[in-house]
């Protein structure tokens, strides 16, 4: 099992931008700042913490950081990239299992990653 705490990851609709004429697509600044925060925050936690292999199951809480609106789910393709990046996990394909919600307080991204071999229940 992995235990995280990293940056709210930016929503799906930040992560890229399209070129000026319309040709190309490529990360925004705002994507590019999380990515390097978010990576070297999970290096350095993952000191001691063995990598999950296989299919996995992901926990998620997160901390609004204002009143704005907010869709949960746009924010699972930025972290499921940088686990997958970072070397915590093999592939984001490989999960099985997924919970995500928001929380009163606390940190901004708390995520739990459980081979599927070590829970005791695996999802059918």
């Amino acid at each position: 099992m992995v235990n995280l705490q990293i940056p709210l990851p930016p929503s799906v609709n930040r992560l890229w931008r399209t070129t000026k004429n319309g040709g190309g697509m490529y990360r925004s600044a705002k994507y590019t700042a999380w990515i390097k925060e978010a990576y070297a925050m999970i290096l350095i936690q993952m000191r001691g913490q063995k990598r999950v292999r296989g299919e996995y199951k992901l926990t998620i809480e997160c901390t609004k950081p204002d009143r704005r609106k907010r869709d949960l789910d746009n924010i699972l393709k930025a972290l499921s990239d940088i686990l997958t990046h970072s070397g915590v996990i093999e592939d984001d394909s490989l999960c099985v299992w997924l919970e995500a919600r928001w929380v009163e307080g606390g940190n901004p991204c708390s995520v739990v990653i459980q081979g599927v071999n070590e829970l005791s229940t695996a999802p059918k």
